[in-house]
């Protein structure tokens, strides 16, 4: 029997990725437990440049500097040489792309890296991209897909977004016929959150697939598993991780852990308790 290898499993950072590392090394020392990585859901809020800011984040970041954390790791900082020093911090970030991100930068970095399943984005090489329709294998085992994007057919279609953002069919395509254990999504497959909205398209690809797990983000609210039948897969919304909370602490249900060993996992969120003691006031030294 192999040993388990242990991820934390975040909801839409925006901009907030040293608070996720910071958190994960805690949880680790916390719980004794070494960690593999963290998956990311997508709107990690990847904006390498101030200038190319799309409007909700310019308007978040005017009252919350959280918003342009990824400043802080695609080039030197000590905020970002104080978190990763850390003994219990994990090796890296896996990611899928959401719809309030830097496509432009995001598809030049996948472009340099073609061959690759997955491709650093910041100066650490800390934080990974997964391909748009590619599997990523990880520690223990684990097969790892990533869809970019947003649904682009329904009626409930964004429309003030860059074409980029929204789902491709190419990329679902690309999965229907590849062995992975499971997919990080931004959107929802369809009804997995609310009736009548998602992607049908992921819902598909499921139903074909057959993966173990889904998460997802883009939605408001607190996380938690869809009771939507998706053929035996287990989907999972992944709320916020914004550290809005009351008195600034971590949302319940932004935040999981998956055990994966011997090609089976088990997943459930961070217990809520604990989630409250880690704030956007204590987070750069819990």
């Amino acid at each position: 029997m192999s040993t388990a290898s242990t991820y934390l499993v975040f909801g839409d950072l925006h901009g907030r990725v040293l608070p996720a590392f910071r958190l994960a090394s805690a949880w680790a020392r916390d719980h004794e437990t070494p960690l593999a990585g963290i998956l990311q859901v997508g709107d990690l809020g990847y904006f390498p440049d101030i200038s190319r800011l799309d409007k909700a984040t310019i308007r978040h970041a005017k009252d919350d500097p959280l918003e342009l954390g990824v400043l802080d790791v695609t080039q030197p900082s000590e905020s970002a040489d104080a978190v990763f020093a850390e003994p219990t911090c994990p090796p890296g970030l896996w990611f899928t792309a959401g719809n309030h991100e830097d496509f432009a930068e995001l598809e030049r970095f996948a472009h340099a890296h073609a061959r690759q399943p997955d491709f650093p984005v910041d100066h650490y090489c800390m934080v990974n991209g997964i391909q748009d329709g590619e599997v990523a294998p990880l520690a223990g085992g684990v097969r790892v897909a990533a869809v970019w994007g947003i649904d682009g057919v329904e009626e409930s279609r964004r429309k003030r977004v860059p074409s980029r953002a929204y789902i491709r069919e190419s990329a679902v395509h690309r999965l229907a016929v590849q062995p992975f254990d499971m997919l990080l999504c931004h959107d929802a497959p369809f009804g997995a959150k609310r009736p009548q909205y998602g992607s049908r398209h992921l819902q598909a690809l499921i139903e074909v697939a057959s993966p173990k797990f889904v998460f997802f983000g883009h939605y408001k609210g607190e996380g938690g598993q869809s009771d939507v039948d998706f053929g035996g897969a287990t989907v999972c919304h992944m709320g916020g991780f914004e550290m809005r909370g009351r008195d600034g602490t971590a949302e319940a249900g932004s935040v999981g852990v998956l055990t994966w060993a011997d090609g089976r996992g088990e997943f459930e969120y961070l217990d809520p308790a604990w989630l409250a003691s880690f704030t956007r006031h204590n987070w750069r030294w819990r």
